[in-house]
């Protein structure tokens, strides 16, 4: 969905169009819930916020600001949720590192194609620890760009960079020892 898509949407929320809300569900609730998941390791409860969020979304829908960037303004919702989740439920803090080096990203093109094309998006995910998991799933699932996932979780870039490019390369490895998914 492109933001001009995402816009049109969200003006028929504004003028109460279920179809705005249901032509952007169908387009993110698998990207939303994986961000979720990602971070409350929970499914179950991952399936409640992400209904929650489409709640939030439909009732909230005339605070957007058209041209804004639509797919970060939905992960920062999805994150914002979970993080409140935790809180509310003490489960566990979240903690985002702030003492990475900035690192250059190699060209991962092929790699995640590789990665791609031997076990399922889901199952690949399942390998990488739960920042990797999170940064992967943003950068190939939701296809936001390393600076975007550098804005939305509020990380800086190097950070990003180097745990991207760490689980690329433990994706990578897994491929090429034979543990492919079928």
């Amino acid at each position: 969905m492109t933001d001009a898509q995402f816009d049109a949407a969200i003006g028929l929320i504004v003028r109460g169009n279920k179809d705005g809300l249901k032509g952007i569900y169908d387009a993110y609730a698998r990207q939303i819930y994986q961000v979720i998941v990602g971070i409350i390791k929970s499914p179950m409860d991952a399936e409640d916020l992400t209904a929650d969020l489409f709640m939030k979304l439909w009732e909230t829908a005339s605070q957007y600001k058209p041209g804004s960037g639509h797919k970060r303004y939905l992960t920062v919702m999805a994150r914002n949720l979970a993080i409140d989740f935790i809180r509310r439920n003490s489960r566990q803090s979240f903690e985002l590192d702030d003492d990475e080096q900035n690192n250059e990203i190699a060209d991962t093109q092929d790699l995640e194609k590789d990665v791609e094309s031997g076990m399922s998006f889901a199952q690949a995910l399942e390998c990488l620890n739960p920042k990797q998991r999170q940064i992967v799933d943003m950068h190939i699932g939701m296809q936001m760009t390393l600076q975007e996932i550098s804005d939305s979780l509020q990380m800086p870039m190097g950070t990003v960079a180097w745990n991207y490019r760490a689980a690329i390369e433990k994706l990578k490895k897994r491929y090429k020892e034979g543990e492919r998914y079928g």
